[in-house]
Parts: structure tokens; C-alpha cells; sequence
């Protein structure tokens, strides 16, 4: 089978590789990530994905020349840019907050390969994430007009996830993969809440709203060498 004699692996055993990821979420107006519009009385605030990032440790397990299982542990920061407005006082009023959101997150996924080249893979891959958020988030405009505070809906949630990249393999550096994903929570991941001063005493208070979390992300794994893990063995 081409994946064993390539990385000179016997028969009987799988192939196992540490790697690394760092990714990007993009902010687009797919897969529900577009912006959340929100009025109350006089005012409007609209919640916007902002460019986040992701970076983590994964063992990836080959049990065929087309498939394998990816586990691992990575950090996920969704950032968000809020933008507030009121014209019921003699000025119009403007204001801008942002805040950030963490999850930790243990990912299942199953992958399926199509050779292109000797060295050259697609990679498909579809499977499940377990997600872990950290605590409660709170901010305040520039001008301290905007008060935000955003707290975890739950400490714990699922979320699938789905990928398509270029995999390129090398007996002697290890292997590299540039890819896109979609990543989509079963449930809701925080609960908003939105306050808009006009003064220090009079102000609308938003609704509580779910943010979803859905995310698009680009991605850039690196596994090392299966000759380097066999040392490792070995020693």
C-alpha cells in the first residue's frame, strides 16, 4: 500500500504523527456568521464577527492508505466588534465596543483522502467537536455608551465541523496542510445582554440574544515526520 511503503511502515501498524494548527476565523456573511442588527426605542447596536484565531496540538492516526482519525486539544478565540448609534437626543449619538470569546475545544474527525500527485493529497474530513467555554465576558464602549456583558450559555457544548484542503507529504520534513473549515455549534455558545446610555441614568436595555458561534476558518496544520516518531519509540 503506497501510504505504508511511503513512510516505510509495516504491515501490522498504524501510522501515528503529532501535529500542530494554527487557523484563522473569518469574518464572512456564510454559514450564519453575518452580523446581528438590534434595535430598542431610539437606539440600534449591531454585534459584527471580527477576525479571530485558533492554535492547538493534534495526533493524527492513519488506518488505510485513504483514511484516518484526528484527535487533539485547541485553543478558539470568536472576536467581536460591537457599533452603536441613537439620533433621539439634539446630537446623535455613536459608540464602539469589542470583546472577545474563548472556547477550548477536543476535535473527532474522520478523514478521507483522494491522491493527486505522489505527494499531493485531498483531504475531506467531517466530525465532532467537544467544546469547553471559559467564563464571562463584559465591556464597555469608547465612549461609555455601549455596556456589554456576554455570559457562557452553558460550560459545555457539541459542535460539527466540516473540511476541504491540500495535504503534502514528505518522508523527510513531515507534512503539510493548508485547508478551509465550517464549524457549527448544535446549540447556542453565550447569551448578550446590551445596555445603550444616553446619560449616567437613562438608557435602553437590549433583550438577552444567543450568539450562535457558527465560523469559517482557514487552516494551517504541520505534522512531524513518522521517522522522527518511530525514534521517539525506539529511545
Amino acid at each position: 500500500m503506497f501510504i505504508s511503503s511511503f513512510f516505510g511502515q509495516k504491515k501490522d501498524e498504524k501510522n501515528r504523527q503529532v501535529g500542530f494548527l494554527v487557523g484563522s476565523l473569518v469574518p464572512i456573511n456564510y454559514f450564519g456568521v453575518g452580523s446581528l442588527e438590534l434595535s430598542e426605542n431610539n437606539s440600534s447596536i449591531s454585534i459584527n464577527n471580527e477576525l479571530g484565531y485558533s492554535f492547538g496540538m493534534l495526533l493524527k492516526t492513519d488506518y488505510s492508505k485513504k483514511i484516518s482519525l484526528e484527535t487533539g486539544i485547541v485553543f478558539c478565540q470568536r472576536n467581536f466588534n460591537l457599533i452603536g448609534e441613537s439620533s433621539s437626543q439634539a446630537s446623535s449619538l455613536r459608540d464602539t465596543s469589542s470583546f472577545g470569546y474563548v472556547n477550548y475545544s477536543s476535535p473527532i474527525q474522520g478523514i478521507v483522502y483522494v491522491q493527486l500527485s505522489k505527494y499531493l493529497f485531498m483531504r475531506n474530513s467531517i466530525g465532532f467537536n467537544i467544546d469547553y467555554y471559559a467564563s464571562a465576558v463584559a465591556s464597555k464602549g469608547m465612549n461609555s455608551i455601549i455596556h456589554h456583558h456576554s455570559e457562557r450559555a452553558r460550560w459545555i457544548n457539541g459542535s460539527l465541523s466540516g473540511e476541504l484542503g491540500i495535504e503534502k507529504r514528505s518522508s523527510k520534513i513531515g507534512v503539510f496542510y493548508l485547508g478551509a473549515e465550517v464549524n457549527i455549534p448544535i446549540s447556542s455558545i453565550a447569551v448578550t445582554r446590551l445596555r445603550f446610555y444616553y446619560d449616567d441614568q437613562l438608557y435602553d436595555s437590549y433583550e438577552p440574544k444567543e450568539l450562535r458561534g457558527n465560523f469559517f476558518g482557514i487552516k494551517l496544520k504541520y505534522y512531524l515526520p513518522v521517522e522522527m516518531e518511530s525514534e521517539k519509540k525506539e529511545d
